[in-house]
């Protein structure tokens, strides 16, 4: 298997955060959708090791999710 990477993730996250926000589900909640679904695609403990390894992981993950859906980002 290959290894999960931050920017594999962030993208899938930022993808489904994004669904979830278009759904009508408030910031809080599409988070924490997106990351069950990225925890259930990978494995939980493989989705925390890339989490826990990432240094810049909140300027990473906003820049994904500034791109995917910006309009749920600059409110």
């Amino acid at each position: 298997m290959v290894e999960l990477s931050l920017l594999t993730l962030l993208n899938l996250v930022g993808n489904n955060f994004c669904d979830y926000r278009d759904k009508g589900n408030d910031n809080y909640k599409s988070l924490l959708l997106a990351y069950s679904d990225a925890s259930y695609k990978f494995g939980s403990l493989e989705v925390k090791k890339v989490i826990e390894k990432s240094d810049n992981f909140k300027v990473a993950a906003i820049a994904v999710a500034a791109v995917k859906c910006p309009k749920y980002i600059m409110e």
